[in-house]
């Protein structure tokens, strides 16, 4: 097994044998750094999605022509109007006494 090949590694058991031949617990050999290289490729590819997501939202929802149609380009569509009460009920069960 080449040793770049956390991937495969961290679906080892962490108390099964180390595929790395050392005969050692995996969770002794190559865990934490098999977790390390996967934290860090998570990280790049959240970094790589952000920078994606921040490129597509400065272009969603324009069509890139001038226009004047009386409205604001909001993120998020339409506002609901607020339809919740200003009161709120507690309902609670009654209390169990005694044995039965």
């Amino acid at each position: 097994m080449a040793d770049n090949d956390w991937q495969s590694r961290l679906k080892t058991g962490r108390n099964d044998e180390c595929p790395c031949g050392s005969k050692k617990k995996y969770k002794k050999c190559h865990l934490e750094a098999d977790e390390k290289a996967k934290s860090e490729a998570l990280a790049k590819t959240n970094a790589e999605s952000a920078s994606h997501a921040d490129h597509d939202h400065d272009h969603e929802g324009h069509d890139h022509h001038s226009h004047d149609h009386g409205h604001k380009h909001e993120k998020g569509g339409p506002m609901r109007p607020n339809t919740s009460t200003s009161t709120s009920r507690q309902i609670s069960a009654p209390r169990k006494t005694g044995s039965a």
